[in-house]
């Protein structure tokens, strides 16, 4: 790949490796790290990238490695946004912020791979096949992981 087509090609793709990145770390900062420092070892081996190949989910398979290395190296847990608008009124909110927490707890609950296909279909929008190629399964894989986990977020909100 040349320097043209890198600039092309791979520079595009920040905002979305920062938006992976920012997903696993929850902090800016170090979501800006990781995607500089993935840039900077995608461009340190521009010449090996094929032109081929799906340029989307090799550099937010790159940077979601370097964020997951960061977490294991800090040894730190992965939050899920808090999103949910608040209401109008202060019944709601209670209401509305006690719901957050369960499914924050719901979601922590499952096995890592089901959260993590969830939060990045869920948070990112990815689809099945781009998270297949983010994480390297199949997407029958994706697709089974992303059930099961739905079902188990179901079953504890119905219990609670």
């Amino acid at each position: 790949m040349t320097g043209q087509e890198f600039r092309v090609l791979i520079l595009p793709l920040q905002d979305a490796m920062y938006r992976v990145a920012f997903l696993l770390l929850r902090q800016e900062d170090d979501a800006a790290d990781i995607v500089q420092d993935t840039i900077l070892r995608l461009w340190q081996r521009h010449d090996e990238i094929s032109e081929s190949q799906n340029h989307k989910a090799y550099c937010l398979t790159a940077v979601r490695n370097g964020a997951l290395s960061l977490i294991r190296s800090r040894e730190e847990s992965v939050e899920i946004p808090e999103s949910i608008p608040a209401p109008d009124n202060l019944q709601d909110r209670l209401e509305s912020k006690e719901s957050l927490s369960l499914v924050k707890k719901a979601i922590e609950s499952l096995p890592a791979n089901q959260r993590e296909v969830i939060r990045l279909s869920s948070y990112m929008g990815c689809s099945n096949e781009e998270i297949a190629g983010i994480t390297g399964l199949t997407p029958v894989n994706v697709r089974a992981l992303l059930s099961r986990g739905r079902r188990r977020i179901r079953e504890l909100m119905m219990n609670k």
